[in-house]
């Protein structure tokens, strides 16, 4: 994400942020950052402790079984992601 935008809008643009149900978005095309939601899925699914979540080969899977989900929950809510691939990710997400 952007540091600091949630505060920048509060503090000039108030009413630019507002809280919404999931189900508010049914019928939309919502922009999804790519490399965030990949990241998140990588740190937090299919993760127990310091074990994650692999295939036979050992390559880490959890960020595929979490981006999988993850589009199947907004789908079924009636929700039409676009993914945004904007670049390379910064280091720390490497």
């Amino acid at each position: 994400g952007i540091q600091g935008l949630p505060k920048l809008l509060s503090d000039h643009a108030p009413s630019s942020v507002r809280e919404q149900k999931f189900e508010s978005y049914f019928g939309r095309k919502v922009a999804v950052d790519a490399s965030m939601h990949i990241y998140q899925c990588m740190i937090v699914v299919g993760r127990v402790g310091d074990n994650t979540l692999t295939n036979e080969a050992g390559d880490v899977t959890g960020h595929l079984q979490g981006m999988l989900y993850r589009t199947a929950r907004m789908v079924e809510a009636g929700i039409k992601p676009i993914y945004v691939f904007d670049g390379k990710p910064p280091d720390m997400k490497s």
